[in-house]
């Protein structure tokens, strides 16, 4: 990038806002309840996965604890998929569904990935919100390593980023590509630690797993959270290195083919 993403995103910082204000507000304007869903969605998915798993299934974190141990665990994993999930998804199609913004030279299609990545955050720190209420209502007051989260979340940013320049670039060339990326979420629901830990998994998955870039985030969220530990702090810098730079790769590529979305759109 010829300059850093922050004085990128200072540059047209107002119609950032603005679009992803709309961005969000449009997804419940047509509801009754608006932005209430926002709050309701994901307890009733942490609802039907804590049944399905921990009261039908019996699932215990790591063959220990209880049901609410089980519950916290998974709604903390959640957090971080879900918004990864809800970049991809949206990504594949961006351009397409802003197709008449396609052959506006002036206007900075690069920043459509960035919205979708804010709007997911947002969903993040909505998600983070109820996990930390239910918290202090089911079992007391959060830990102290609250506070360490924005660390977590600042190496996550550029992974959205990089995955949104990059899936909403190949997308308008491969035009069944939310459909695969439909398919590979729901997999990834599966081979991301979620629903179980690491060492509950079999030793011949330990190394697909670590491969997993959600991996580490997903883990990190759960030690600072629920375990009340310090986070990886050098493991995080390579992780914030290695994901600038995918972001970096990825950007450039969006740049690269900007050129030749008006020939297809």
């Amino acid at each position: 990038m010829k300059s850093n993403f922050f004085s990128y995103v200072l540059r047209h910082y107002s119609l950032f806002i603005e679009l992803t204000r709309r961005d969000f507000s449009s997804r419940y304007k047509a509801s009754y309840r608006g932005v209430f869903w926002a709050f309701v969605q994901p307890l009733f998915l942490l609802t039907v996965y804590t049944v399905a798993f921990g009261v039908v299934l019996k699932a215990r974190w790591g063959f220990a604890g209880g049901t609410l141990d089980y519950s916290f665990m998974l709604f903390a994993g959640l957090i971080v998929f879900n918004a990864f999930s809800e970049v991809l998804n949206k990504s594949s199609t961006v351009i397409m569904d802003n197709s008449n913004l396609v052959k506006k030279v002036v206007f900075p299609l690069e920043l459509l990935p960035v919205v979708i990545s804010a709007v997911a955050l947002v969903h993040a720190f909505i998600g983070l919100t109820i996990w930390l209420v239910g918290y202090a209502a089911l079992i007391g007051m959060p830990k102290p390593t609250l506070l360490m989260i924005p660390s977590i979340f600042l190496c996550f940013i550029p992974l959205l980023l990089g995955f949104g320049w990059m899936v909403a670039s190949v997308g308008v060339f491969i035009r069944d590509l939310s459909h695969i990326v439909g398919m590979l979420t729901h997999s990834l629901l599966f081979l991301t630690p979620i629903f179980y830990s690491i060492e509950a998994a079999p030793k011949a998955l330990h190394k697909i797993l670590l491969l997993n870039p959600l991996t580490f985030l997903v883990e990190q969220v759960r030690l600072v959270l629920y375990y009340g530990q310090v986070p990886a702090l050098k493991a995080l810098a390579t992780y914030f290195i290695f994901a600038s730079i995918f972001a970096f790769i990825s950007y450039h590529l969006f740049k690269r083919l900007r050129s030749k979305f008006a020939d297809v759109v």
